[in-house]
């Protein structure tokens, strides 16, 4: 059907959601081009319109779909031919305005609407109604400073192509020979026709607009999900609510969050990521109501994002009880957006001086407190938002929803448990992890808690019932969980009457910076209070300066930790203790104390710990191996393996002060000493250090033989060292072999 333009608009014609940005206004050097040659094409068949009446233009298809509303009026739905008819209606809106055209000749304008986004939509409104006075300023300029212009339309591109459309036309028009453009183009003598297809009455389907539409910008997969979205919606209703907030309220707050997250660059497309951020919204709450009801596709996938799972997101969104979980979580965070914005930063902090008992401390990488934000940048790839942010975020969103009057407590036990469930924390238990804090945040009751670790568990019930004895202790105790090195696991210290000192005393003998950089003197005073140490299977771990080496030491028992409580607990309690009763002594001095207590006690593997800082290098993960019934006969294992760098700690430090001693490799092998090429392997055994030849002719090592001739080592090859009955060192092993050596080299025999 050819008709013009103001034929076209004679009904309602609406830009639908599925529709792209308007882009003719692009300033690209392409788009540019375009709409340079189309604009120059319109003014001058307007100049030709003046000299012959009769001149028409015709401006090709126009496709799309006609409905009737309820008032059985039709509107035209344009699936292609959207740039065309939006230049058209800003050059005839410009020019009406600069004409003072009478109302009654400009009605049809009104009847153009764009519903790609919420933004153009109340953009198109008020420009109807806008009457430009035609200052000095470019006419975008002057739309600009109008109170209804919102600041965020400045990232709408639809709206800023628009603007730069309208200045074109404008500069156009000023130097144009005639001021009565609307003779030409008004009314009955409107000369730009279309040949107006209806896809639905000559049988055509959507299928066509993707075959159109590839000519120009690709749909992106959020244009996709608004168009596709409310076809799963049966009800009328929840239909309206969704199609009303999608392109308002909602996607409003997200360009809120995205507009002051500082996350973006000149070079981002702000229109485009808001645009991505909802969906990473939308499909991390979907991916929540899947979890959580067990919903998988005919593969048995789980839920991913609205293109790989659009057959799930039928099935979910059937449900009208799934609906509203989705409309209700959008809903309370327009409303948060809008009421309260400080939400996270009074919620969460980093920075440890920060404390507040309102506040709970996260311990994430990025540092940010605003979880949502997190989401809305990084659900697109599942690990980039980890599944403790996943649960945490769940739990503020319930709050949000349904807010309780004790979350601050709430959200702080969530915490503790998500951050010390590493290994409990899956995929597989996912959605019963989501329905736990869900139910506990609606609740308060800590019994619906069941897939996080056990033991953190236990401990959440029993501070839990301390606090209700003991609210005074509360502070202080919830400073300590937020230590870095426990982050919420405070088993270490019992809740009675002591914890209250206890947990000062730790957060300032330990303080979780001091310990790392000055990790060697925090060892060895729990050293010189006794042996703190953990077995793990056939090895023994001392810990090390590695902050999650440190956490896992000192946190919540699990199944390798047998000895959390009868030797690490008990140490660092006495630690604690003795610092409380004697306040002023400095840890300094205690380890000193301790030390010298060796002058005249026999010298057991602490000792040498104490003494020799060597016997931690290179140990990574603080592992070490006892391989006989002695304190004297341990490896050092860089990780855990055998099959990895281990070394002998003793001959390790005597390698470090003498030039004669070196290994011969990295793998647990005996000590070389080397003398007028002569070659001795040395290696320890419990009471002293065996002397083996290393040479491929023993005749030819005299040394060995020299070495026992003259009673440095015994017939066997030992050299001894003076233990006592209990078969504990009563001289330092290291220091006498190494004398002896230097001895040795300096041809010194006796």
């Amino acid at each position: 059907m050819r008709s013009n333009y103001i034929e076209v608009l004679s009904n309602k014609v609406e830009i639908p959601i599925i529709q792209r940005d308007y882009v003719q206004g692009r300033t690209d050097s392409k788009t540019n081009k375009i709409r340079k040659d189309f604009l120059d094409a319109l003014f001058d068949f307007v100049s030709h319109k003046l000299t012959d009446k009769n001149a028409q233009i015709e401006l090709d298809f126009i496709y799309g779909f006609s409905e009737v509303e309820s008032d059985n009026k039709t509107t035209f739905v344009p699936i292609d031919g959207q740039q065309r008819l939006t230049t058209l209606w800003l050059l005839y809106w410009f020019v009406s305005v600069k004409e003072n055209v009478l109302e009654n000749e400009i009605n049809f304008l009104s009847n153009f609407l764009y519903e790609t986004r919420h933004s153009t939509t109340e953009f198109f409104r008020n420009l109807i109604q806008f009457k430009p006075k035609f200052s000095h300023e470019k006419i975008s300029q002057e739309i600009k400073n109008q109170s209804w212009y919102f600041e965020t339309w400045d990232f709408d591109p639809s709206i800023q192509a628009m603007l730069i459309v309208l200045d074109d036309i404008e500069l156009r028009y000023e130097n144009f020979n005639t001021k009565d453009i609307w003779s030409a183009i008004g009314n009955s003598s409107c000369p730009f026709y279309f040949y107006k297809l209806d896809m639905d009455k000559v049988g055509l389907t959507d299928d066509l607009y993707i075959k159109m539409n590839s000519r120009g910008k690709p749909l992106t997969e959020f244009e996709y999900f608004k168009a596709g979205f409310a076809e799963i919606i049966s009800d009328s209703k929840q239909r309206k609510r969704f199609e009303e907030s999608i392109d308002g309220k909602w996607i409003d707050a997200v360009w809120h969050i995205i507009l002051h997250s500082g996350s973006l660059t000149d070079e981002d497309d702000i229109a485009l990521t808001v645009d991505n951020s909802f969906l990473n919204l939308f499909n991390f709450i979907t991916s929540v109501i899947s979890f959580k009801n067990e919903l998988k596709d005919k593969n048995d996938n789980r839920y991913k994002n609205t293109v790989i799972s659009a057959e799930l997101l039928k099935t979910i969104y059937s449900d009208k009880e799934n609906q509203n979980f989705l409309f209700d979580t959008l809903d309370a965070i327009c409303k948060q957006e809008q009421e309260y914005p400080q939400f996270w930063s009074d919620l969460f902090y980093y920075n440890k001086d920060e404390f507040a008992t309102s506040k709970t401390r996260l311990f994430f990488n990025h540092k940010d407190t605003n979880l949502l934000k997190r989401c809305l940048f990084s659900f697109a790839d599942f690990r980039g938002f980890t599944l403790p942010e996943q649960i945490l975020l769940l739990a503020c969103l319930t709050n949000l929803k349904m807010p309780s009057n004790i979350f601050n407590d709430q959200i702080r036990v969530v915490r503790n448990l998500v951050v010390n469930s590493e290994n409990e924390l899956r995929e597989t238990t996912l959605g019963n992890s989501f329905s736990e804090v869900e139910e506990f945040v609606l609740s308060g009751n800590l019994q619906v808690l069941k897939t996080f670790k056990t033991d953190q568990i236990e401990e959440e019930k029993e501070k839990d019932a301390y606090f209700k004895q003991a609210l005074a202790d509360k502070e202080i105790l919830q400073k300590l969980e937020d230590s870095d090195i426990l982050r919420g696991s405070i088993s270490l210290l019992p809740l009675d009457n002591k914890v209250k000192n206890r947990a000062n005393k730790f957060l300032e003998i330990f303080d979780e910076t001091d310990f790392i950089q000055d990790f060697q003197t925090k060892i060895n005073l729990l050293l010189s209070f006794g042996d703190y140490t953990q077995d793990d299977g056939s090895l023994t771990n001392l810990m090390t300066s590695k902050h999650r080496n440190i956490r896992s030491f000192l946190t919540t028992p699990g199944y390798n930790k047998s000895q959390f409580k009868t030797k690490t607990q008990t140490i660092v309690l006495a630690c604690l203790d003795y610092f409380i009763t004697n306040n002023g002594v400095a840890i300094s001095q205690q380890i000193e104390d301790n030390f010298l207590e060796y002058t005249t006690n026999p010298k057991d593997w602490k000792y040498y710990f104490l003494k020799y800082s060597s016997f931690r290098e290179n140990c990574n993960q603080g592992n070490f191996n006892w391989y006989s019934d002695s304190d004297y006969c341990i490896w050092k294992m860089k990780e855990r393996q055998f099959n990895g760098y281990h070394w002998d700690p003793f001959l390790y430090e005597l390698s470090k002060s003498n030039t004669k001693l070196e290994f011969e490799n990295n793998y647990g092998s005996k000590l070389v000493f080397l003398l007028n090429r002569k070659k001795i392997l040395i290696s320890s055994i419990p009471n002293g250090f065996l002397f083996e030849n290393g040479m491929t002719d023993r005749s030819l090592n005299t040394l060995l033989d020299e070495l026992v001739s003259i009673g440095k080592i015994d017939n066997d090859c030992k050299f001894i060292i003076s233990q006592n009955s209990n078969k504990l060192d009563t001289e330092d092993r290291i220091e006498k072999l190494q004398q002896t050596l230097n001895g040795i080299i300096n041809g010194q025999n006796d």
